[in-house]
């Protein structure tokens, strides 16, 4: 399957932030091991998630670090825009997909439909819950669409 640039830019984000909240890496730590490292495939979904191009390299790098320097303002986002679900609970990729894209939305202000379209999209790929995790992160980022100062 072949994918977009930027789409997998945002899979190697979601990615990171998963390694950032399960493993308590730094975020310089995860940038240097984890570029350094993109040169496979990805076996589980079966494509190609490497990052071959400086411009997808610079949105990637930026996105990252936006949800990282951000992550307390975005969590309190998603948690106020999620009050039925326990935070902490949520699966760490699930979380990992909803900090990226609130990033996106917020901070980098991509335009709403595009960014929660790829979000939808990554966690039909990587959520635990097919079916739920999707639906999910649709309901959860059109509420902080809805509700945030994003225009």
């Amino acid at each position: 399957m072949k994918i977009g640039k930027r789409r997998i830019a945002r899979i190697n984000c979601a990615i990171s932030l998963y390694l950032y909240d399960i493993g308590k890496l730094t975020p310089e730590e995860i940038l240097e091991s984890y570029l350094s490292n993109l040169c496979g495939r990805d076996e589980d979904v079966k494509f190609d998630i490497r990052i071959k191009d400086p411009q997808t390299k610079e949105f990637y790098k930026n996105l990252f670090l936006t949800a990282i320097s951000k992550i307390n303002e975005i969590d309190n986002i998603i948690q106020n825009a999620s009050k039925k679900w326990d935070f902490d609970g949520l699966y760490p990729i699930d979380k990992a997909i909803l900090r990226m894209a609130t990033a996106e939305m917020i901070y980098i202000k991509t335009d709403v439909p595009v960014v929660i379209d790829e979000a939808v999209e990554i966690s039909k790929m990587y959520s635990p819950v097919e079916d739920k995790g999707p639906r999910f992160i649709n309901g959860v980022l059109d509420t902080i669409a809805k509700n945030s100062v994003i225009k």
